[in-house]
């Protein structure tokens, strides 16, 4: 089985300057865990939803610097207020592994593993996006075809 066979083609995606606002709408919206960041038609990152979840916790030396944060739960809760404006391309995946519609399904599903990601992008021979894949697609299309779970 390829990744052409399971991929999706419909995109769903954010521009470079969408807002962490827009991005958990259009999560949320879309019911899914992750997009791409598209700068025009060239993919610049992904966001997932644990990249979100992510900013609304201190740094590493905001812990050293401010011990009492660390446990200041209502504090990180009131922070997604404050981080609703920043753009996306701060928070974002730059370094984006992506995949060829001809490269088998347990390849994309090793590189996931492997890469501890859950969703790449399927671009054409000139490096332009045509669809997704995410984990789920692939146990879906592999348990389905091997085990006949969903037929």
């Amino acid at each position: 089985m390829k990744v052409k066979d399971i991929m999706k083609k419909d995109i769903i995606s954010v521009n470079v300057d969408a807002t962490l606002k827009e991005v958990v709408e259009k999560l949320f919206k879309n019911q899914i865990s992750g997009l791409l960041v598209m700068d025009g038609d060239n993919l610049a990152g992904i966001i997932s939803e644990k990249d979100v979840y992510r900013i609304m916790y201190p740094k590493y030396e905001d812990f050293y610097s401010h011990p009492e944060i660390a446990v200041d739960y209502e504090e990180m809760e009131s922070r997604a207020k404050r981080v609703k404006d920043v753009k996306v391309e701060k928070f974002m995946k730059s370094s984006i592994i992506t995949l060829s519609s001809e490269d088998p399904v347990l390849k994309a599903g090793a590189i996931m593993l492997t890469r501890k990601v859950n969703r790449l992008p399927v671009v054409n021979e000139k490096g332009k996006v045509i669809g997704i894949v995410s984990r789920r697609d692939i146990y879906q299309a592999i348990f389905k075809q091997e085990l006949g779970i969903g037929n």
